[in-house]
């Protein structure tokens, strides 16, 4: 059962918990764009950034208020991407990871593998080709054209979890992946916002599962986070999902 990702993809993880600015380093805050339906703006602006572009876009937004977030200390430069809504959400960080993953593993880029099932419009579908990072969601890297069910006992690293219609939080879907398994161990990496987070200390987090009984559902396992294990409790869906 012991696997982990490749050091692309772990590399990716690290840019995203230690974006730089000067010598200050943070860890890339939560956004989702739900709330604020902007369509059409860069993907740096809607939640789906890379790090490189989430740094890029804070450090130009600040230039512009007169602020030079290189000599900033780490607290302030949290707050000032949060107040101008950048971030990264759930699925857009899997699928930036997953890419690399892919990228090492296979040889190619996820958007070659994937499909967008959920959208029905031609000028959508093209766009799902054109910008499918920016067309990601929970709901679609769940979708069963992309992925498929597997066993808690046949885990390993790169699968994830999916969680459809939780009640506990503000946007009901989100996903968590599986960064390594070892023995009974699940380790895994997402990025959210808990209310104990408060305006300020979301983004990316780790958690695990212990699995005493791998034959019980994953609700039913030993999450060393309480407050996730009673957000996953909540879920209309909650699976263990592996990329076709």
């Amino acid at each position: 059962m012991n696997s982990t990702l490749s050091q692309s993809s772990l590399a990716i993880i690290k840019a995203y918990e230690t974006l730089t600015f000067g010598k200050s380093e943070i860890v890339c805050p939560y956004y989702n764009n739900k709330r604020q339906k902007v369509r059409g703006a860069l993907r740096v602006l809607i939640g789906k950034g890379s790090p490189k572009e989430i740094t890029e876009e804070a450090t130009i937004m600040a230039l512009r208020k007169h602020i030079d977030l290189r000599t900033t200390n780490a607290k302030t430069i949290t707050q000032f991407l949060v107040d101008n809504n950048l971030g990264i959400d759930c699925s857009g960080f899997v699928y930036h990871v997953l890419d690399a993953e892919t990228k090492a593993t296979k040889g190619k880029h996820l958007k070659s593998a994937l499909s967008f099932p959920l959208v029905s419009s031609p000028i959508r579908k093209l766009l799902t080709k054109l910008r499918p990072v920016e067309n990601i969601n929970v709901k679609t890297l769940a979708h069963k054209k992309n992925s498929s069910l597997i066993a808690l006992s046949d885990i390993k690293a790169g699968d994830f979890i999916t969680m459809i219609g939780s009640k506990k939080i503000g946007n009901p879907d989100h996903i968590l992946l599986v960064t390594s398994t070892d023995k009974n161990t699940i380790h895994l990496v997402h990025s959210y916002k808990l209310p104990k987070d408060g305006k300020y200390n979301h983004g990316i987090k780790h958690c695990t599962i212990t699995l005493y009984d791998p034959k019980k559902s994953l609700v039913e396992q030993d999450w060393n986070d309480t407050e996730m294990s009673n957000v996953v409790k909540e879920a209309e869906i909650l699976e263990m999902r592996r990329l076709h």
